[in-house]
């Protein structure tokens, strides 16, 4: 499958996602980007990017990277520093996989600003299902 179509179809499986309006945005061998535009409904009551929802956006990157190895997986744990306030316009996170096996991979997040900024740092653990 092509690159464009994995991602056309990364965005149109999950309800979650769309909800949300994180949608990726590039995807490579061992990385996937998703991205987030900053709307009323995503910030907390100090202006800034709600906690919950740049954790999602890391659930949902670590999620992509993984979906180009695995048909059935979930979230085993996840782990998310928080740096700075998310604001501007939109946030974009980067999913690495850092290390692939049989039943789990390990995938390391990192959350952008605008700015360049980083906002958030996290370690995932996917579970494969099959």
């Amino acid at each position: 499958m092509d690159k464009q179509r994995f991602i056309n179809e990364v965005n149109t499986r999950c309800e979650y996602n769309k909800y949300n309006h994180i949608f990726a945005t590039d995807i490579e061998p061992e990385l996937a980007v998703v991205e987030a535009e900053l709307r009323p409904e995503s910030m907390n009551p100090l202006g800034m990017a709600h906690g919950g929802f740049v954790y999602s956006m890391c659930d949902i990157a670590a999620g992509v990277v993984v979906s180009q190895y695995a048909g059935k997986f979930v979230t085993l744990s996840g782990n998310l520093y928080f740096m700075r306030p998310g604001k501007g316009k939109k946030l974009r996170c980067e999913a690495r996989i850092i290390k692939r096996g049989r039943m789990v991979n390990v995938v390391d997040t990192c959350v952008f600003d605008d700015s360049g900024a980083v906002t958030a740092k996290g370690t995932f653990e996917i579970y494969i299902m099959e």
